[in-house]
Parts: structure tokens; C-alpha cells; sequence
């Protein structure tokens, strides 16, 4: 009788768990590894990876000298940035995001300190944050959403309230969720949801937090906005027309990091850019071509304080930096 995945699951579980132990505890090469566990190469080296996306196995390495420490010192200065953090450049786009995650973590890990408190934008890059943390130490930290959530799309979307609850259960500090759609269908209720106490307090929050981190979108991500239904075609065109290249947790900019002047912004349930930019540390973590244009207006407009991007992302950023 053949075996459910189901019944496979804690068979493929072990085996995974073996060839991590063989490989990284015992130091076994791929191909010892393999004919230990009577597997081809080619399955101990899938299952070595799916250990580490897993959590199963999590490498550390001690020493704080970047591989790009020159670059991220030009982008840096050239930016004006308070630090810029490099990571590799990779062509698919879910390993890009792990890529920043981890640095956007790796960043969260070294400043956390009791007391602080954390805003948390609308971003798929951030909401992965949680899963890179190594070494996340207990502090008296809280996390607040600083904006609201896509009303479809669920786990994936980057939804503010997934990263807050992770992050505080990773160190042992509080959530705090902002319980409104990021953008919703008129100002009217925009205005009465924002009037509403509880958002009011969670917006209060963030705007007086000590730190935040947020994703960039750019000119072509209409496709996140439209599956929460908030933003209709018509409507992204004349966003364009208007100047726009980019946003912030559904806060539209141009290309001098400037909120444009435009309806959709007065529909969303988020910081305004004008009190964003009054959070001490603003941690930007983007990268990439569809992206480049708004990562550089957001830092011409001094949006971020601290950008996690890539080698290749960092490279035309310090030639288009103005």
C-alpha cells in the first residue's frame, strides 16, 4: 500500500535532517554524505539547501568585515545614507528577497536594544525578515505596522501584521497591528478610519518609533495594489502622468522622494511620508531593475537613512544619485 505525502513528510524530514548532520557536523563531503545515506549527489546537495531554507541548519560567521565594505562606503557617502548594506546579486526574484531579508535582519539583530520600538511597513522583502534572524537576543522591543494591510493576498502579500507578530515573537517583545486596509475606496473613509482611536493610537506609534523598515515599490508593481482591489489601471496611469515612480507602503512618491499630490495618497491607511521621515533610522531594503528608478528618488529625497540592496542595484544607484 502506497504511502499520503503526509505519511512521507517526517521520512523526508529525517533524511534531510541526517544529511545536515553528516555534512555540517561531521564535515562529510556531498558525495560521502551520499553514499552514507545510499542517496545520489544530486539529492544530498537539494536536501542541504532545503535544511537551510528550513531552519533546520543556520550558519554564522563571525566577523564583521562585509564583502563589499568599499562599495557600501562610496554608496554610502554618495548617498548620504548613515550605512549602506550590500548583498549578492541574484536573478530569481524569491532568492533577491531572501538575499535583502537577510540583511535587513542581520542589521535588526546588531541595533535591537530593550525599549525600542520597531515600525513595520508593507513589504514582501521585510515580512521575510524573521526568517533569517540567527541569533535574535530576548529585548523589551515592540513592533507596530506602520501601515495597513492588502485585502487579499494573504500569507506572502507582506502584510505588516504577519512581520510584527514574527519579529516580536523572535524577541520576546510586543505586537502592535494597524487593523485597516492599506487603501481603501474614498477619502471619506479613509478619514473616518484614521479618526478611528485604536488606528489613530497604532499610527501615533509608529510615527513616534525609533526605527522602521520598509520595501520600495516601483513603476510596474500595480499588480500588488490591484489584487487588494485598491488601485484600478486608470487609476495607476494617472498616477504615472502625475510623476509618480514609487511608494512606500502605498505612499506615493516622485522622483524626488516628494508624496505627489493625488487622490489615491489621501485613500491610504498608512504614515504620511512627511512624519516617516521624522523616524530616527529608516531601513530600506530594495533592489533591482524595476526598482532602481525608486530606490534613487527615495533616497534623493532623504527617505531612507539605511539602504540593504544589491551589488549590481548599488552600482547604478552611485552613477544615478543626484
Amino acid at each position: 500500500m502506497s504511502r499520503s505525502p503526509a505519511d512521507r513528510a517526517p521520512a523526508v524530514s529525517g533524511l534531510m535532517a541526517r544529511a545536515a548532520r553528516l555534512h555540517f557536523e561531521f564535515g562529510l563531503t556531498h558525495q560521502d554524505t551520499a553514499a552514507a545515506l545510499g542517496i545520489s549527489r544530486v539529492k544530498v546537495t537539494r536536501l542541504l539547501k532545503q535544511a537551510r531554507q528550513a531552519g533546520i541548519v543556520k550558519i554564522t560567521v563571525i566577523a564583521d568585515v562585509s564583502p563589499f565594505a568599499e562599495l557600501e562606503e562610496r554608496l554610502a557617502e554618495r548617498a548620504g545614507l548613515r550605512e549602506a548594506i550590500i548583498v549578492p546579486a541574484a536573478a530569481d526574484g524569491g532568492a533577491a528577497r531572501s538575499m535583502l531579508a537577510r540583511g535587513a535582519a542581520s542589521y535588526l539583530e546588531r541595533v535591537v536594544r530593550d525599549g525600542i520600538v520597531v515600525a513595520v511597513g508593507l513589504s514582501r522583502t521585510i515580512a521575510e525578515m524573521p526568517s533569517w534572524l540567527s541569533s535574535a537576543r530576548p529585548a523589551r522591543a515592540s513592533f507596530v505596522s506602520l501601515a495597513g494591510a492588502l485585502r487579499v493576498g494573504g500569507q506572502g502579500s507582506g502584510n505588516p501584521d504577519q512581520a510584527t507578530d514574527a519579529l516580536a515573537r523572535a524577541f520576546g517583545g510586543t505586537a502592535e497591528h494597524l487593523l485597516a486596509p492599506v487603501i481603501v475606496r474614498s477619502q471619506a473613509v479613509a478619514e473616518e478610519l484614521r479618526g478611528d482611536p485604536a488606528i489613530a493610537r497604532t499610527l501615533e506609534r509608529a510615527a513616534a518609533a525609533d526605527m522602521a523598515f520598509v520595501g520600495v515599490g516601483g513603476r510596474e508593481d500595480r499588480i500588488d495594489f490591484n489584487q487588494g482591489l485598491c488601485v484600478t489601471a486608470a487609476e495607476w496611469a494617472n498616477l504615472l502622468d502625475c510623476g509618480m515612480v514609487g511608494d512606500i507602503s502605498g505612499r506615493f512618491f516622485d522622483r524626488n522622494g516628494l508624496q505627489i499630490r493625488h487622490e489615491v495618497n489621501g485613500r491610504v491607511i498608512a504614515l504620511d511620508l512627511d512624519e516617516f521621515v521624522k523616524v530616527p533610522v529608516r531601513v530600506l531594503a530594495a533592489a533591482g531593475p524595476s526598482k532602481a528608478e525608486a530606490i534613487a528618488a527615495a533616497l534623493r529625497g532623504g527617505l531612507a537613512t539605511v539602504l540593504v540592496t544589491d551589488v549590481d542595484t548599488a552600482h547604478t544607484l552611485i552613477k544615478d544619485i543626484q
